[in-house]
């Protein structure tokens, strides 16, 4: 068995259009990283790339603990006394936080312009700041916590990226298999063995979902070892997923941090990505090329995301938001999943274990389809 799915990963890993793709993938792979992380908007803010960064962690230093009124007004502060007296690049974590709690109704940067132009300083006693519980923010029996997460929404950004282009990877990979052989009139042969209807159509399953497992976990370690070089190291990862103010999911209803976030997204992905394997291998099964083969699984892929410009609401809207298409977005993913109107369940873990089970059955189902036709083929 072991040497049938040794024999079947090098067939797919052998086909010029993996090949193709793999060297289309890596360049896409690149640029994902090189924009998500070198040319993102902090790094190449200031007037030479990594400026930017320098001021960030050194904001984020000041900065990190518990989030209070206090806390957020010490941000502030020390935000209007840089903006008024210091030529550093743009603060952008403190300006996210200020662009929550400053009141609407007054523009502080004309204030502040103003009171520069006449050589006079704006101080902190002079605002007046919207307070935690004004704005919604979710309360635990722990404060949340504060800190680094520019970062993290950077690394969240390409976290989105890589599931499409793991997703397609796995689409090209599956989409080789079965229709492969059919398109080299193959399959009388292969099917006429001892187990070829068997142990052979297992070993193909296995071989490619082996395969699309090793790309998968390839591509998220260079991510990881890139975002660490980004970021100098993994800070901020303890800090509340609710005090990410570039995501502004200020009520949600968990006590997250953003490593548990990351780690229940690369979860939901992986099994996705599983999905996405039975429903293109059952396509591969049916189909006489690779490539229609692909065309019809993107198809599928993308078909819930279409469907839910027609559906708005109800039971078949919360249904399509269980395809990974719905919901692969770090943002999407945390607000879709802890919401009664998008979602079946009441609860945001609830949704996540049922979105994972109804994926996983999904595969199973799939997988056993395919196992049953190749059983059942008949060579024409």
């Amino acid at each position: 068995m072991i040497n049938l799915i040794k024999c079947e990963m090098d067939k797919i890993v052998q086909r010029k259009s993996f090949v193709g793709g793999l060297m289309v993938s890596l360049m896409v792979l690149s640029g994902i990283l090189f924009i998500g992380f070198y040319y993102s908007h902090l790094n190449i803010s200031g007037e030479k790339v990594g400026q930017g960064m320098e001021l960030y962690h050194e904001v984020v230093q000041e900065s990190t603990g518990d989030f209070t009124d206090e806390q957020v007004e010490s941000i502030l502060a020390h935000y209007i006394d840089r903006y008024q007296s210091e030529n550093k690049p743009f603060d952008l974590f403190s300006w996210q936080i200020g662009e929550v709690f400053f009141l609407n109704d007054k523009d502080i940067y004309l204030q502040m312009n103003e009171a520069m132009a006449q050589k006079e300083q704006v101080v902190m006693d002079e605002l007046e700041l919207k307070t935690i519980n004004e704005i919604g923010f979710s309360e635990f029996e722990t404060p949340l916590k504060i800190g680094s997460y520019v970062t993290w929404y950077d690394l969240y950004q390409v976290t989105n990226q890589l599931f499409l282009l793991i997703s397609v990877i796995t689409i090209l990979i599956c989409s080789l298999v079965f229709s492969g052989d059919t398109s080299r009139n193959m399959n009388q042969l292969l099917l006429s063995t001892k187990f070829g209807r068997s142990k052979l159509t297992i070993s193909k399953i296995v071989a490619s979902t082996l395969l699309s497992s090793i790309a998968f976990l390839l591509i998220h370690m260079i991510s990881l070892v890139s975002f660490y070089v980004y970021n100098s190291g993994f800070e901020g990862w303890d800090s509340s997923i609710q005090t990410n103010f570039s995501l502004k999911l200020f009520s949600f209803p968990v006590e997250l941090n953003h490593v548990q976030v990351f780690l229940f997204v690369i979860a939901l992905h992986f099994i996705g990505m599983l999905s996405i394997i039975g429903v293109t291998l059952y396509v591969s099964s049916l189909t006489r090329s690779p490539f229609s083969s692909f065309v019809i699984s993107i198809g599928l892929f993308i078909l819930p995301k279409a469907l839910t410009e027609f559906f708005k609401k109800g039971v078949v809207y919360k249904s399509l938001n269980l395809f990974p298409i719905n919901h692969y977005k770090v943002e999407d993913f945390l607000s879709l999943l802890s919401s009664t109107y998008d979602f079946l369940l009441n609860h945001f873990v609830q949704n996540v274990v049922f979105v994972m089970i109804v994926l996983l059955v999904l595969t199973i189902t799939f997988d056993f389809l395919v196992y049953v036709r190749m059983k059942k083929y008949q060579v024409t």
